[in-house]
């Protein structure tokens, strides 16, 4: 079932860009959020349909309010039908993730004999009360798309991502925080290089050299400017992801006061400072 501004229906439609009803709303308003401490998501619907006769078949038992969700990164669709103007429901972790559309309608749940709603347009008014197959739409909104990350989910070393600045010069590199992935970012020539050793040393034991080299440090650096400045990033997929991975290993959560950052930096990177081959 597909919102279609242009689609044919053999009787008045109450939905948004058409006169069928000219004095009468059906919206809905969704809310789409995770749970705090989990990722699962609770889903908040409200349907507000002010046309009285419509309504009155939902009263009646004769349709309901539908909600038709497709998540397509995770091949999710389910249907949700009420009598109620209002619902919630909670998804477990993993079931949406990525564009997220959801689809409201009031649908006949049976045949309706002699339907006539006040509210038509004037064009209708000479018309004699129709029939309304079972599963035919009597109003629609337009559908609400949402993007859901998986940023609690995912592991520690997908906050960073390397970018190549003209104004660093060769053997620095600094750390913005700014965007949804923590940059660390490095002169043309160092990120060519650092690429290189990224692919020459996967899965290597000399990976353990670049660990501590950068990653280390650039986690240590995330932790302390996340613990002073938390109001400027919580809302950022890396600081959400950061704070997941320290609840996973019990560790203090952000904006905890004399938390031991080093010690959890390197907690979270699995003590990468004992794996170097210099030192095995």
């Amino acid at each position: 079932m597909k919102f279609d501004l242009n689609k044919a229906f053999p009787h008045p439609v109450l939905r948004y860009g058409s006169d069928d009803y000219p004095d009468a709303e059906f919206q809905v308003e969704i809310q789409l959020d995770r749970l705090k401490g989990s990722s699962s998501i609770r889903l908040a619907v409200e349907f507000s349909l002010s046309e009285d006769d419509i309504l009155e078949q939902v009263e009646q038992g004769r349709a309901s309010f539908v909600l038709i969700l497709e998540c397509p990164m995770t091949h999710l669709r389910k249907a949700y039908t009420a009598l109620e103007p209002n619902f919630d429901e909670v998804l477990p972790a993993g079931e949406l993730r990525g564009l997220v559309e959801l689809r409201p309608f009031v649908v006949a749940t049976c045949a309706i004999r002699d339907f006539r709603a006040k509210g038509w347009h004037e064009d209708y008014h000479g018309m004699d009360s129709i029939s309304v197959a079972a599963g035919a739409v009597l109003a629609a909104d337009e559908p609400k798309q949402y993007y859901i990350d998986n940023a609690e989910e995912a592991p520690i070393g997908s906050i960073f991502v390397t970018a190549a600045v003209d104004a660093i010069q060769d053997g620095r590199w600094r750390c913005n925080l700014d965007g949804e992935r923590v940059e660390i970012q490095l002169s043309t020539t160092d990120h060519g290089r650092l690429t290189s050793a990224r692919r020459a040393l996967n899965g290597t034991a000399d990976a353990a050299y670049l660990m501590n080299g950068i990653y280390l440090p650039a986690l240590h650096h995330v932790l302390m400017e996340a613990d002073m400045h938390q109001d400027d990033y919580e809302t950022h997929r890396w600081f959400r992801s950061l704070n997941a991975r320290l609840a996973e290993h019990r560790l203090s959560p952000i904006g905890t006061e004399g938390a031991n950052r080093l010690e959890d930096a390197q907690h979270l990177l699995e003590s990468p400072f004992g794996s170097m081959p210099c030192l095995v």
